[in-house]
């Protein structure tokens, strides 16, 4: 992972995330370098896995990549990178992060978020990166007392659904892209009260959560952008989240203690940082995006399930979300 950035202030980013970034879990370094290994093996399993359970085929460049939370921030620097790059192409706002007081808050983000991402699919990048934060994995699974293989094989399935669904469906990168340029786009702010704004945006894509942009909307159109993001987001994470679930008793033993400590502690997790950077409502999104997947699959099966990746007009609504029939009876009649 690079960080020869075109960002001035990238040394910046970097060393104020330091000062969030948690200590690690208590291992030997016999047991990190098995958890690593076992990682690695366990995400091509998943891979495989995900295909015959899903359908989705998609072509995997390279393993996942195990990391420490010091190269997942490394390597989120170059993500936002990547990001400004796209949004200054198709619109006529600067790289908010040139500005330091910017950089130095995306940077503590960056270091807090460190230490709760178990695994992050790097969807700004071509090459199609996983990244499987061996730490965070290991410290939950301690904390849980769970089953490390099963645990892990777990985490895999839900990571490794993300990278199938990006690789399988060749307009999803382009299209998510555009929902953000489109909602910066939208903006009727001025210049400095727009670039405070699109930092929190980058913050949003930072920690997976979509809430948040709930302040940036001012106009309808943005608040009309804004629920595509929402749903696109909360389709992306439910659908990761039955996979993992769908998939477990076939190959993890212990799914179901799996599941229902790890809601345990989703729930207990609700802090005051949580609800500042809108991870608390993130929960739901999870939950949500499960429900609509599980009914519309119990109703029609897998296979007409996934028209829902054939094109973006056959994206769910937050509406259709909520009422699962809704879709189902649209995909219907547009058949």
């Amino acid at each position: 992972m690079s960080t020869d950035l075109h960002n001035p202030h990238q040394e910046l980013i970097l060393k104020s995330a330091q000062r969030t970034t948690p200590l690690g879990p208590k291992v030997t370094q016999e047991d990190a370098l098995q958890a690593v290994s076992e990682l690695q093996s366990l995400s091509v399993l998943a891979s495989e896995h995900i295909a015959r359970i899903t359908g989705m085929h998609a072509d995997v460049a390279r393993p996942a990549l195990v990391v420490d939370r010091a190269k997942w921030i490394a390597s989120n620097v170059d993500a936002i990178d990547v990001l400004m790059g796209m949004i200054s192409k198709e619109s006529s706002v600067f790289d908010p992060l040139s500005d330091r007081a910017n950089a130095f808050q995306t940077g503590l983000v960056l270091g807090w978020a460190s230490g709760r991402v178990l695994g992050q699919y790097e969807a700004f990048s071509q090459e199609g990166t996983l990244l499987l934060v061996a730490p965070n994995i290991v410290k939950v699974e301690q904390t849980l007392d769970v089953d490390p293989t099963d645990f892990r094989m777990w985490v895999c399935l839900h990571e490794e659904t993300h990278r199938v669904q990006f690789g399988a469906v060749p307009w999803m990168r382009d299209y998510f892209v555009q929902l953000i340029n489109e909602f910066v786009n939208a903006s009727k702010l001025n210049p400095i009260e727009l670039t405070r704004r699109i930092v929190q945006v980058v913050h949003c894509v930072i920690t997976r959560n979509d809430q948040s942009i709930i302040e940036l909307v001012q106009s309808d159109e943005q608040k009309e952008i804004y629920l595509k993001i929402s749903a696109l987001m909360t389709l992306l994470e439910g659908h990761a989240d039955f996979v993992m679930d769908l998939g477990g008793p076939e190959v993890i033993p212990t799914v179901n203690v799996i599941r229902e400590r790890f809601e345990e502690r989703r729930d207990q997790n609700k802090g005051f940082v949580s609800h500042l950077l809108g991870m608390n409502e993130k929960l739901a999104q999870y939950r949500n995006g499960a429900a609509f997947v599980s009914a519309c699959v119990d109703a029609i099966g897998m296979e007409a399930f996934n028209q829902i990746w054939q094109r973006p007009e056959n994206l769910p609504s937050t509406a259709e979300i909520q009422k699962p029939a809704l879709w189902q009876q649209r995909m219907l009649t547009e058949a």
